[in-house]
C-alpha cells in the first residue's frame, strides 16, 4: 500500500496514480450489498478496491461492530439501536438493508470489528479507513471506545487509518501512535491542523463543501495530507475534484467508477 501512498498527489507524484486506484470503497461495495457488511467489503476488494472504509459502533456492552446508522431501521428493519442491546442481542438482526434490497440479504450478520480484522489480515494490498461514529463517543466516552477496539487493530496497524469528526479522538488516537484521519462537513479554516499535536495522514470532506475554494492553494500550507471527498457516484464529478486537488474519492460504486477510470492518470 505504501506504493500506492506514494503515488497519490500529497507526496508531490500526480502523474503515475490511476485514478481508479484512488477510489475508496465507501462502507464496501454499498451499491450493490448491504452498506458495512463482510460481504461488501469482500466484493469491493474483489473489485480492486485499494482502499476501504467501514463504520464502527459499539454495543451495550461494549463490543466493536460494523454499523452506520444511530438506529436499526433503515438497515436492519427494527426498531432499536447498536448501543442499547449486547453483542448476544444484536445476533438477533441482521444487516440487509431492506429499503434497499428487501429480504435478498436477510441472513447477512452485523460483523464484529474482529471479522474485519481476520479479513483485513488476508489484504495486506488495502488500507482500511475505520471511522469512529458519533453516537457511540457520546454515550460511551473516547477512552472506552478506543479501549475496545485498539486492542483487536493491532496485529493490522499499519493497514488501518482510524477516522472521526471527533478532534478528540482523532488527537488522542494519533498521541498512542496509530495512523490518523479527521473528517468535516465543513471546509476547514487554513489552520485547521493546529488544534491537533501533529498533523493527521488524512482530512475527509464532504465535496458539498468545496465550494469555490481554492483547495490545491490551500494543502500548500499542509502538503503532507492527503485529502479524501465523499460522497461521488459520478465519474465527471469525481474527475473535477482530483483536478481541483483530491486525492481520494469514497464511492459506493466501487465497480463502475474503476471501470470508467482504470486507463486514465491523474
Amino acid at each position: 500500500m505504501e506504493d500506492v501512498l506514494n503515488k497519490l498527489p500529497g507526496s508531490g507524484n500526480y502523474i503515475d496514480s490511476l485514478l481508479s486506484d484512488r477510489l475508496i470503497a465507501h462502507r464496501g461495495y454499498a451499491a450493490r450489498y448491504p452498506e458495512n457488511s463482510l460481504l461488501a467489503v469482500e466484493r469491493s476488494i474483489a473489485k480492486g478496491a485499494k482502499f476501504v472504509e467501514v463504520d464502527l459502533q459499539l454495543t451495550a456492552d461494549l463490543q466493536p461492530v460494523l454499523y452506520h446508522d444511530r438506529d436499526m431501521q433503515r438497515l436492519s428493519g427494527a426498531e432499536n439501536k447498536i448501543q442499547l442491546l449486547t453483542y448476544d442481542e444484536l445476533e438477533r438482526y441482521s444487516l440487509h438493508n431492506p429499503v434497499a434490497f428487501g429480504d435478498k440479504f436477510e441472513d447477512e450478520p452485523i460483523a464484529h470489528l474482529q471479522h474485519l480484522v481476520n479479513l483485513i489480515l488476508y489484504h495486506p494490498e488495502v488500507t482500511f479507513f475505520l471511522e469512529y461514529k458519533r453516537i457511540s463517543l457520546e454515550t460511551f466516552g473516547t477512552e472506552a471506545f478506543l479501549n475496545s477496539t485498539l486492542p483487536l487493530l493491532e496485529l493490522v496497524k499499519k493497514q488501518v487509518v482510524l477516522i472521526s469528526f471527533s478532534s478528540s479522538l482523532v488527537g488522542r488516537a494519533m498521541d498512542s501512535g496509530w495512523r490518523t484521519g479527521w473528517v468535516s462537513c465543513q471546509f476547514p479554516a487554513s489552520d485547521w491542523y493546529k488544534q491537533f499535536s501533529s498533523k493527521p495522514e488524512y482530512l475527509f470532506l464532504n465535496y458539498l463543501c468545496l465550494g469555490d475554494a481554492d483547495l490545491l492553494h490551500e494543502k500548500e500550507q499542509w502538503p503532507e495530507v492527503l485529502v479524501a471527498f465523499y460522497e461521488i457516484n459520478d465519474v465527471q464529478l469525481a474527475r473535477q475534484l482530483f483536478q481541483r486537488g483530491a486525492d481520494l474519492i469514497e464511492t459506493f460504486s466501487i465497480s463502475s467508477m474503476r471501470k470508467v477510470l482504470m486507463n486514465q492518470k491523474g
